[in-house]
């Protein structure tokens, strides 16, 4: 009875761990996606979508190569609408979590940066200071846990 129990116990615990990683690589998988999406808004339209005041995605509306709304919902895809044609470049995943989110800031459209917040702490690209503290970014917000993961257009942030 003990040896099951102990067997249980590290398959509890292995089960869990690796119920953490695969998040955390849907995460990522997430955000490179919507970052290979926003690249051909970007080649399309000649700048990244914006964002609101709340780190969310807004798509444009052009008319004869003019931007005239840069700050459309996008109803939970990325899109451009170009004089009536609408051109979806993917619908933008959720958190596997559903208390968290992936914030997005982009205030020029020069510019942008995804957030997301892993779950395990022990994870390579999570940055930590000096003290091996792990870095999170409290201007924006990830839902019910802070933000410690980072990407933007220059790629993952491996440095403060």
């Amino acid at each position: 009875m003990a040896l099951i129990m102990i067997l249980s116990a590290v398959g509890i615990g292995s089960y869990i761990q690796a119920t953490v990683k695969s998040k955390d690589s849907q995460r990522k998988s997430d955000i490179n996606q919507m970052i290979k999406a926003i690249e051909s808004f970007n080649n399309d339209v000649g700048r990244y979508p914006l964002s609101d005041t709340s780190n969310v995605i807004r798509c444009y509306i052009m008319a004869n190569g003019v931007v005239t709304d840069p700050s459309a919902p996008c109803n939970g895809k990325i899109f451009v609408l170009t004089d009536g044609v609408n051109t979806t470049y993917m619908n933008i995943p959720s958190d596997p979590v559903t208390s968290q989110n992936y914030p997005y800031v982009s205030a020029g459209g020069t510019e942008f940066a995804f957030y997301a917040a892993l779950e395990n702490t022990n994870d390579k690209d999570i940055l930590r200071d000096a003290q091996n503290n792990i870095i999170t970014y409290p201007e924006v917000s990830c839902g019910s846990v802070p933000c410690n993961y980072k990407v933007t257009e220059d790629g993952l942030t491996k440095s403060i």
